[in-house]
């Protein structure tokens, strides 16, 4: 499933590509995702102008100068492709919605395992899917000030291990497997503790090992394992630079810069792989 990282660099192209773009044509090729595609959209977005571009968490939001909002989720194998549109260009295999641009842009939703979802919703309104969701993990020093406190309170009483607690997207959100297991190596905190057993200034160390971790990521164009690509259809490289995540059997970098040696080790947690070393990580 695309994270953070891979969503912000998404939401990043769409923006650079179809800002002040005003919408011709609207095109569904099935009904359903994981929920059935609102069938006022067409109607409600053709001849609107997308006019504002954000992310949280995991949905990417469109705002339209027709004070509405189209959210995107990619699921599990999602991705949004821009491109010169080609007039009675065929659709790709697994292209569930095609929007056309006055300026011929063409923004493609490809989503081979349908997990996915498009919706619709007031701009003046919160969607309810969005309501609950924790803080964003990126932000300026006040930010990241008002996340310590945050979790500090959120941890203090809760014996559900730090790696399972930072999946939780009403505790924190927009974070998920692969980058929790590469912030928690950074913090040097085992996946297996319990969160209320946490310092405070072992708190501030996960927080910054994930605001490191993202930033890395999202100058990489995140992470392309099977389906994600960019909004241009190129792929993301940092994979190249995961440290833990899939690594198990294979020796620790960290230990090894200190004349050490151990090797990676997984243990499923919550129905999700971990990988930790057990011995940088506490």
């Amino acid at each position: 499933m695309p994270e953070l990282p891979e969503v912000e660099t998404i939401k990043r192209g769409l923006e650079n590509n179809l800002t002040n773009q005003t919408i011709i044509s609207v095109q569904r090729h099935r009904d359903t995702l994981r929920q059935p595609i609102p069938k006022e959209l067409e109607s409600v977005i053709t001849h609107a102008k997308m006019i504002h571009f954000t992310r949280r968490g995991k949905y990417i939001l469109i705002e339209l100068n027709n004070q509405q909002t189209i959210l995107f989720h990619l699921g599990m194998s999602g991705k949004m492709i821009v491109r010169p549109n080609i007039k009675d260009e065929p659709i790709v295999k697994h292209e569930h919605f095609t929007l056309i641009t006055k300026e011929e842009q063409r923004l493609s939703y490809i989503d081979p395992r349908r997990f996915g979802m498009i919706d619709l919703f007031p701009s003046e309104e919160n969607h309810t899917l969005l309501i609950h969701m924790g803080p964003e993990p990126l932000g300026d020093d006040t930010h990241q000030h008002k996340l310590f406190l945050h979790l500090l309170e959120k941890l203090k009483n809760k014996k559900q291990s730090i790696k399972v607690t930072l999946l939780d997207q009403h505790i924190i959100t927009g974070l998920g497997n692969i980058y929790v297991c590469e912030a928690l190596l950074l913090a040097g905190i085992s996946p297996l503790r319990e969160s209320k057993t946490l310092t405070k200034i072992e708190i501030q160390r996960i927080i910054q090992g994930i605001q490191t971790i993202l930033t890395q990521a999202i100058a990489a164009g995140g992470s392309s394992m099977r389906d994600y690509v960019h909004a241009n259809g190129k792929k993301g490289y940092f994979q190249m630079q995961w440290k833990v995540y899939g690594k198990e059997g294979e020796f620790c970098l960290n230990c090894l810069t200190k004349q050490k040696k151990s090797v990676i080790k997984r243990v499923v947690q919550a129905g999700r792989s971990s990988f930790y070393c057990d011995i940088c990580q506490k």
